[in-house]
């Protein structure tokens, strides 16, 4: 593997680490919450890294895809749509091995298409917060990495623009009221 190929790559995952941290943080509330309900502290693990494995692994594709260019930053439609398919596709994966653990087979849950569809609308709500908590951390972490990282640093860029572009706007609207009441 040519060593470019290889720092591309580190790069690539280390830009996703904020992404892949709301999956896992995703999971150790699953775990918690099994836990608290009365699950046995092995299923509780096992639920968690059920839904955390797979929420870390979709977030960062989502990641990835914002690093490659292919989405832009801080825009809800690319999340929701990414997240409409990502999101019930983990619950899924979570379902087969909630059952897995509890009856030490894996199965389906009943009415598979049914689960599926009613998770793309609750998917609406995941990529919001998502979004949000991608954002929180990764706003704290891209600019620490943004020297070395070539994709923090084209990130960090994106949301610079953005915020010149929104601060730009609210000055022209200011404009535009003060002249109207001249």
């Amino acid at each position: 593997m040519p060593t470019d190929y290889r720092r591309e790559v580190k790069q690539l995952a280390e830009f996703c680490v904020p992404a892949a941290s709301v999956g896992i943080a995703a999971g150790v509330v699953a775990g918690a919450l099994g836990v608290f309900v009365g699950q046995p502290v092995g299923w509780a693990v096992l639920t968690g890294l059920g839904l955390a494995v797979p929420l870390a692994l979709l977030g960062a594709g989502y990641a990835a895809l914002l690093a490659l260019k292919k989405i832009p930053a801080g825009v809800y439609a690319p999340a929701a749509l990414y997240w409409a398919f990502g999101f019930p596709l983990a619950l899924f994966i979570h379902a087969i091995v909630t059952e897995w653990v509890v009856t030490g087979t894996p199965g389906l849950p009943p009415e598979p298409w049914k689960f599926l569809a009613f998770r793309a609308l609750l998917s609406m709500g995941f990529a919001i917060g998502f979004l949000w908590m991608h954002e929180q951390i990764g706003r704290h972490w891209w600019p620490r990495i943004m020297h070395h990282n070539l994709y923090a640093h084209r990130c960090v860029e994106q949301y610079v623009h953005l915020a010149e572009s929104m601060t730009a706007r609210k000055a022209a609207v200011v404009r535009a009221r003060k002249n109207r009441t001249a």
